[in-house]
């Protein structure tokens, strides 16, 4: 979820060149720039000024954003800058806004009433003017932040919901929790909300955002997908409070009071959302947290985990940093503590400002320690659970556990159920309990390995303990939430194949090995193939033979690196004496990748695949360890940017899995498996809809989020459609094939481990010529990749 064209990240040298210009036009004089009016027309229910003046008519009298702007309004004149969005100032500070979605001109305080603060009624004049121009656009950039709601561009449904639970302080853990609105669906997370709400057994919901009206008018929606918040609210567990955003005002607190009494008289485990589970949601797990004797880091880190989840912001940046101050703190210092904004929150008793601040809202002091008995006590389920620490990261960002395998089984948990995950720092998830990856890309897994001893928490495809953010000496609960709940997916993905070379029909198939067409691919330029130097499943001989017919001249190893090439080469069963000349020729890179394909890393990897392709001759050939995974994506990946369709892409995908477990095409457990290339294509597309995508330009986009260029994006496309001139032309390297001569055709008789390709090879020179071979004996050979001991076909001429 790390694509560059959905997030907007202002580095430092633009602030500098931006800070300049604004000191610069802040010096011209404001009488150059005519003033605009106009009038209240509508009041939002929110105070928010809605004004009869179109965001067009600033911009046409001179007026950008980050401006600082004079609201005239009766006798009143408020300062404040020209924005887009609420976020874009402090809490409780104006704004006038640029709804570009409406195309509404609005004034607003943020998290604030501006018509009852300032007396404004509709029909009532609006004078805007300049105050000084630029003045704030250096920190109108900094808060430019922006989000997709692609499931596909986030690293977990956890982290696209925002859903985590909140175990700070003397909260117990697993009993309250946060996250954006398993309701509301008008970001697209609901149904992602509503199972995790359902995994970790929620009973009563605090809706901070909206009305009965509201919701009712959710469950009456065409997209509306979440039965179990819906069984939540027939049962009375939802408590729905329509809460504005001004933290200050009255109302909030006595809505706020009245969820709190719903939340001491109501059972746990909690659920606490707003809309996005960011202001509303974010003020009050703060204000619980400080209640529970949170400290002020964990309270910031916990609210800020949104802006990491949602925008990508990195602790620690200046970006962040100036967010936290301007929201969590201040909320903390000025709201919860009554203090002077600016205050270091770090030298307050949060716990005693936070029981002030409820007691000013009306709750009494029996309710308050009321609510703190039930935040502190844990509540007792029937599932079975386990709790251990993260022992050690693997190579691959799976956190392994000090849980023994053993003692797992033992405590009652079976293959294919449905267990949840929640580690101290409150990262939370549901995944199924397995014995091998048999998960969608992307997807979590509780992982029983055959031949380890303990436990491990895996993502597919993904670096678990970076998603998770958690480290060594982590603690973690993993608690049954349904019983086999993944039985029938755990049935078709768990396939088992043989590295015994008899039990396949053709060297090609048992190496996985194939030239890659689809697209606008030139033939006989691209090959992919399980790895020709890795002798781990005993096929990197039949894949060196292999490449080695058809003259591959240059290798991206996607899985190994340089030291493990060397320790292969130097190895008693080594036996890829072409890829190892290669290799000693410079003409392999060795990559080392893992297996996060969304991740910024893979993407760089990748793009340096790119870059030795065009610096390199061809043919290439493709690989990883098996040849399925790895490869299948930056495989799919060219595909896509070379023009093939997804049917294509998704065929030769699976050829792997036809080839490795001899899966029937349009069976169910293709139809299953069809969901992890999918999967990819959504990453490459960046967008939840493939058929509406445009594959090609989602892939260039993909390799220039990696680091390549344009130009460079160009160029490969050129090598691989055939048509690159000097250097790079693409003519093949292996073996020409010979012209056909008068030399009488000849009867062939298959022996044990024959394939068309093989017999081609051997007896007219060429693997590329079995096609004529297969067109002479079509009456006979039903399948090309099917022949049979004993056949007979007749040969063409050499």
């Amino acid at each position: 979820m790390k694509r560059s064209r959905n997030l907007v990240l202002v580095v430092s040298s633009l602030w500098l060149f931006f800070a300049l210009t604004a000191g610069l036009a802040a010096q011209s004089p404001q009488s150059e720039f005519q003033e605009v009016a106009g009038s209240v027309a509508s009041i939002s229910k929110y105070g928010n000024l809605e004004l009869d003046i179109k965001p067009s008519a600033l911009y046409q009298a001179g007026y950008e954003l980050g401006d600082v702007l004079n609201i005239s309004i009766g006798e009143a004149t408020v300062q404040a800058p020209f924005c887009t969005s609420y976020s874009d100032v402090d809490t409780g500070s104006p704004l006038v806004r640029d709804d570009k979605k409406n195309d509404l001109l609005i004034i607003a305080i943020n998290m604030g009433n501006f018509s009852s603060s300032y007396g404004v009624e509709v029909g009532d004049a609006v004078t805007l003017s300049m105050e000084e121009k630029g003045a704030y656009l250096s920190e109108y950039l900094l808060r430019q932040l922006k989000r997709t709601n692609n499931r596909a561009d986030y690293s977990s449904d956890s982290i696209f919901a925002n859903f985590r639970n909140i175990p700070f302080g003397d909260i117990a853990p697993g009993l309250l929790f946060r996250s954006s609105s398993p309701a509301n669906n008008e970001l697209g997370r609901a149904a992602y909300a509503d199972e995790l709400t359902k995994a970790f057994k929620i009973r009563t919901v605090i809706n901070l955002a909206d009305s009965k009206e509201e919701l009712e008018g959710f469950f009456a929606g065409k997209d509306f997908a979440s039965p179990y918040y819906k069984s939540l609210y027939d049962a009375g567990q939802v408590s729905f409070l329509d809460m504005g955003v001004d933290l200050t005002s009255e109302d909030f607190g006595a809505k706020l009071a009245e969820g709190l009494r719903f939340m001491i008289s109501h059972e746990g485990p909690y659920l606490v959302h707003c809309t996005e589970g960011k202001d509303r949601a974010g003020f009050v797990s703060a204000l619980l947290e400080s209640l529970m004797g949170a400290s002020a880091d964990q309270v910031v880190g916990d609210y800020m985990k949104t802006y990491e989840n949602y925008y990508k912001v990195e602790p620690g940046s200046e970006q962040y940093e100036a967010i936290a101050e301007s929201n969590i703190k201040t909320s903390l210092v000025a709201i919860i503590a009554d203090r002077p904004k600016g205050s270091d929150p770090a030298g307050i008793d949060l716990a005693a400002a936070a029981q002030s601040y409820l007691l000013g809202i009306g709750l009494t002091g029996d309710e308050i320690s009321a609510l703190k008995t039930r935040l502190s006590t844990a509540v007792e389920q029937d599932a079975i659970s386990i709790s251990g620490t993260v022992r050690e990261i693997e190579k691959y960002g799976h956190t392994s556990t000090d849980i023994t395998i053993a003692d797992f089984y033992d405590k009652g948990f079976a293959l294919g159920d449905m267990v949840t995950v929640t580690y101290d720092n409150g990262y939370a998830m549901e995944a199924p309990f397995l014995d091998g990856y048999y998960v969608e890309n992307g997807q979590p897994l509780v992982r029983a390995y055959p031949g380890h001893e303990d436990i491990a928490v895996c993502i597919n495809y993904g670096k678990l303990y970076q998603v998770a953010d958690v480290k060594v000496g982590e603690r973690l609960t993993i608690t049954l939430s349904e019983k086999g709940g993944y039985l029938d997916e755990y049935s078709v993905r768990s396939l088992k194949r043989t590295n015994d070379r008899e039990d396949y029909y053709s060297d090609r198939v048992f190496a996985n090995y194939r030239t890659i067409t689809e697209g606008d691919i030139d033939a006989r330029i691209l090959y992919r193939s399980s790895s020709p130097i890795n002798p781990e499943l005993g096929r990197a001989a039949y894949a060196d033979e292999l490449m080695a017919a058809d003259g591959i001249a240059t290798v991206v190893n996607l899985a190994d690196s340089r030291s493990e090439v060397e320790g292969y080469i130097a190895g008693e069963d080594f036996a890829s004496p072409y890829y190892a000349d290669l290799f000693h020729k410079g003409q392999v890179v060795t990559l080392g990748m893992d297996l996060a394909y969304a991740a910024e890393q893979f993407r760089s990897d990748v793009a340096e695949a790119g870059r030795f392709i065009i610096a390199h001759e061809p043919p290439y050939l493709i690989h990883c360890t098996e040849g399925k995974d790895r490869a299948g994506f930056v495989s799919a990946l060219l595909e896509s940017l070379m023009g093939a369709t997804t049917d294509e892409i998704v065929s030769d995908y699976m050829t792997s899995y036809i080839n490795y477990y001899k899966i029937e095409p349009n069976g169910d457990t293709y139809a299953v498996i069809t969901k992890d290339i999918l999967g990819m294509l959504k990453t490459i597309a960046g967008s939840d809809e493939i058929a509406e995508a445009d594959l090609s330009a989602g892939a260039a986009d993909y390799l220039i989020s990696g680091g390549m260029s344009g130009d460079e994006v160009k160029q490969l496309k050129r090598i691989l459609s055939g048509a690159a001139e000097g250097p790079e032309t693409v003519a093949a390297q292996g073996p020409s094939e010979p012209a056909a001569s008068e030399v009488p055709r000849a009867v062939y008789t298959v022996g044990s481990g024959d394939s068309l390709w093989k017999i081609s090879q051997r007896l007219l020179g060429t693997g590329f010529r079995y096609q004529e071979i297969y067109d002479a004996n079509k009456e006979k050979i039903e399948d090309p990749r099917l022949i049979y001991a004993g056949q007979e076909f007749v040969i063409p001429a050499r």
